[in-house]
């Protein structure tokens, strides 16, 4: 049983302050004097107001350099078209929203290189991957703490930990293959022909050559922003393989990512939103503020996230609800694969 520690409040604020306090309680000795330490975040999509605020990081950046490591904030390169697709595109993404040299007193680094093809194979030898594909300075780094905003996701049906780090922590090519089983196809009579995918298609895998959309299966790298960009509900996720396997995926992924390292997540409770921050509007959040945990398993934390919003909202699993399917499955693969543990101690924090 893992201890995860929980400090509830309404007030965003009150997060802030209690950052250091969390990690004093739940990271005693991860950070070790000389390490290479990565702070993983995510930037969150040009213009989003849902993300982890970068104040937050510099909290967890301050306590990391207290233990004497060598400290830097960092994320990898998105799959999909937009202000993230790139390193030079990222990082100024990331100085729009405050996540700077300056404003965290340390630098800021993406992990998989220019265009998302810096990364090394970790073997791994699970169900779905043998070995997996992760950006080159995670695999560096000798401790990890991973800042992540608790939410809802279309594919995976929440983002958590979990997800943080799957695709997180992935190249470019690692996301394209956690991806493969989520293909999305057009309905002909819903497509109003307003060209809204193909802006978005990383691939170039959308033609029109018959008036509606038509998506090249085998060009189609299953990144699913077509779906997020159709005005009309048109294009729809194919699942090849079952929903299972996705989540399944994400789970291995998330092995190889932390494989052989020391890591602390911190997982925030607010602005709860029905998608991911991906978006540059991710919504109107469902939940506005239940608190924030801290733990040393992804699993665990990722439980307990739901157990909170299960108690909030006082429905079974809010996410399958809003999003069709079974969301647990990461859940349980990753306990089955030795990720984490899903029974938990929660521990209350004041």
């Amino acid at each position: 049983m893992t201890d995860v520690y929980f400090f509830e409040t309404k007030d965003k604020e009150d997060i802030l302050k209690k950052i250091p306090m969390l990690f004093d309680r739940a990271f005693k000795g991860l950070v070790k004097t000389g390490d290479f330490t990565a702070v993983k975040v995510h930037f969150g999509e040009l213009g989003n107001k849902t993300h982890v605020d970068y104040r937050y990081a510099k909290e967890i950046v301050k306590k990391v350099k207290s233990c004497g490591a060598k400290t830097f904030v960092t994320d990898t390169n998105a799959l999909y078209k937009g202000n993230r697709h790139n390193s030079v595109d990222h990082l100024e993404n990331a100085r729009a929203h405050g996540f700077t040299h300056e404003n965290l007193d340390c630098p800021v680094i993406i992990a998989d290189g220019l265009h998302g093809h810096s990364s090394c194979e970790v073997e791994i030898n699970k169900k779905h991957f043998k070995t997996v594909k992760i950006g080159s300075e995670i695999c560096e780094a000798d401790s990890i703490i991973f800042s992540t905003h608790f939410k809802g996701h279309m594919a995976a049906g929440f983002g958590g930990s979990i997800k943080n780090i799957c695709m997180g922590c992935a190249s470019r090519a690692g996301k394209q293959q956690q991806h493969s089983s989520i293909k999305p196809e057009v309905e002909q009579e819903k497509c109003i022909k307003c060209r809204a995918c193909g802006r978005y298609c990383p691939e170039d895998a959308i033609t029109y050559e018959e008036g509606p959309a038509l998506i090249n299966q085998d060009k189609c790298v299953g990144c699913n922003e077509c779906v997020a960009a159709c005005p009309t509900g048109a294009i729809e996720v194919r699942w090849d393989s079952s929903r299972s396997d996705f989540q399944e995926k994400m789970a291995e992924y998330a092995y190889g990512g932390i494989f052989g390292k020391r890591v602390g997540f911190i997982n925030f409770l607010f602005n709860i939103t029905k998608d991911c921050d991906c978006f540059s509007d991710a919504g109107k959040p469902i939940i506005d503020c239940i608190g924030v945990l801290a733990s040393t398993d992804p699993v665990a934390i990722d439980q307990a996230c739901l157990d909170l919003v299960k108690k909030r909202t006082g429905k079974d699993n809010i996410f399958e609800e809003l999003h069709g399917f079974d969301n647990t499955v990461q859940l349980r693969h990753g306990e089955e694969i030795g990720l984490g543990k899903r029974e938990y101690k929660l521990i209350h924090v004041k």
